[in-house]
């Protein structure tokens, strides 16, 4: 009995020694990290950050990272759904936050009490409105305020509304 069960410990062993390695290989051949510049996991894979940001209906082409602190995470993600450019920023475990004098912000799917972030309710952030309109912020970790803003590049943003939601934008589909 005792062998039985030391051959099935080390066969599951090898099993995910085997499946760490492959998600090793799979994370190198990515254009884009998993992990932000803090050492935080956004996804265990990337099939798995496809599912919660498209739906699989899309593909992530980028993910950028602002600097945040150990605790904490701001991936900003690049996807593709029909052919149309997208862009949302994942928010974990982030304190407190600071949205522009005048914004206009829309909430969308939440319940309970929302006063801090973590892995478990990330928060997604998303712009409407003009084309260019486009989710960005910055964090400071000495106060843990993240300010953020939907802007266009040309600094005109009264047509921009900023999506405050616990899931991504859904795309509807043709």
């Amino acid at each position: 009995m005792e062998k039985r069960n030391l051959i099935l410990f080390l066969l599951l062993l090898i099993f995910l020694g085997c499946n760490e390695d492959v998600q090793q290989i799979e994370e190198a051949n990515l254009k884009y990290s998993l992990i932000s510049t803090d050492n935080v996991r956004i996804a265990s894979s990337s099939h798995e950050l496809n599912s919660k940001i498209t739906n699989n209906l899309g593909t992530i082409k980028d993910v950028s990272y602002i600097k945040t602190d150990k605790k904490s995470v701001i991936a900003i993600i690049d996807y593709k759904i029909n052919e149309e450019d997208l862009k949302v920023m994942l928010v974990s475990g982030i304190e407190n936050f600071k949205f522009p004098y005048n914004a206009i912000i829309k909430l969308d799917s939440f319940t309970g009490n929302m006063t801090k972030t973590n892995e478990n309710d990330d928060i997604y952030i998303s712009c409407m409105g003009r084309s260019c309109c486009a989710p960005g912020g910055t964090y400071d970790p000495n106060t843990k305020l993240f300010s953020t803003s939907c802007k266009c590049d040309d600094n005109n943003n009264s047509d921009c509304i900023m999506r405050v939601s616990s899931k991504p934008p859904e795309i509807k589909q043709e």
